[in-house]
């Protein structure tokens, strides 16, 4: 019995090229009875209604791009209520969620995976009750470099684009006040330079920043980074790139099922990449919301 799913894919995702792939695509799903139907992304948010408006035909969802994009259409599932699975095919310059999942930058592999129908249950978060995630949430120094990196400039130089922009925003590194809860409980209360809340274990490429983290287990991880001379920091920074930060006595680290923060409300957030609410975030989970194909 043949199986048809919805293709989103996002054309200047990564090095803007997967438009060269779209007949090995077709090709390798259709001998194995799987039919996609393809639908091409302009703006932000098209993703996410193109999921939305989906019906209990389709037998899975299939997104082409970065995280954004993955995000996107995680989130159209989780709004649609739809309970079929999602592939990914990494096209991003990033693909945090990708990695951790260990879904490789192979459009043939990525095929086989969803041939194979192995699906892995994940939790996804949610901000404000209802800007949902399915990896990171952000505020403070570095959140914004995503959203505010150009196109262009990430399809050339990749990764390296993101720490030439962070770079550019050091001489205006200004820390910010802040109030965490934890389940109710005041756990940091002070001023640091930037909050990550992770369901994964990577964000922006720093594939080891939360290295205890599991996708299924209700949990959020949050790290904090505290205010702090500028040696320290560097110090810090460089212990963040081996994954040895957790200790650190300018980092914060716990995991929660919930947590509120409150600061500076003219302070945007970060949502998967895009730019989120305003402070104060009040952030939870929904348990094993979605499913993903997997090796």
């Amino acid at each position: 019995q043949m199986k048809k799913m919805k293709l989103i894919y996002n054309p200047i995702a990564g090095d803007g090229t997967f438009k060269l792939y779209f007949d090995q695509l077709f090709r390798i799903l259709q001998e194995h009875d799987i039919v996609v139907e393809p639908f091409r992304t302009f703006n932000k948010g098209d993703a996410e209604q193109a999921v939305e408006e989906i019906d209990e035909s389709y037998d899975g969802v299939i997104a082409v791009g970065g995280d954004g994009t993955v995000s996107e259409a995680a989130c159209g599932l989780l709004k649609s209520k739809m309970d079929i699975p999602l592939g990914i095919i990494p096209w991003g310059t990033i693909n945090d969620l990708a990695h951790f999942l260990n879904i490789p930058k192979d459009l043939s592999e990525c095929c086989q995976i969803i041939i194979n129908n192995k699906r892995k249950p994940v939790d996804m978060g949610v901000v404000n009750g209802h800007f949902y995630f399915i990896n990171v949430v952000s505020a403070g120094f570095l959140t914004d470099v995503a959203y505010k990196t150009r196109p262009d400039f990430k399809n050339i130089f990749g990764r390296f684009a993101y720490y030439v922009k962070g770079l550019e925003g050091l001489p205006n590194l200004k820390p910010i006040k802040l109030k965490v809860l934890s389940e109710g409980r005041s756990v940091f209360e002070g001023e640091s330079y930037l909050i990550v809340v992770l369901n994964s274990s990577s964000a922006g490429g720093f594939y080891r920043l939360a290295p205890r983290a599991v996708l299924d287990d209700g949990k959020l991880d949050v790290i904090i980074l505290k205010a702090c001379p500028t040696p320290e920091l560097i110090s810090t920074s460089i212990k963040v790139l081996k994954g040895e930060h957790l200790k650190d006595r300018n980092i914060v680290y716990f995991q929660t099922h919930d947590l509120k923060i409150l600061g500076n409300y003219e302070l945007p957030s970060d949502v998967d990449g895009e730019m989120g609410p305003f402070l104060p975030l009040e952030i939870g989970v929904k348990p094993r919301a979605l499913k993903i194909f997997v090796p």
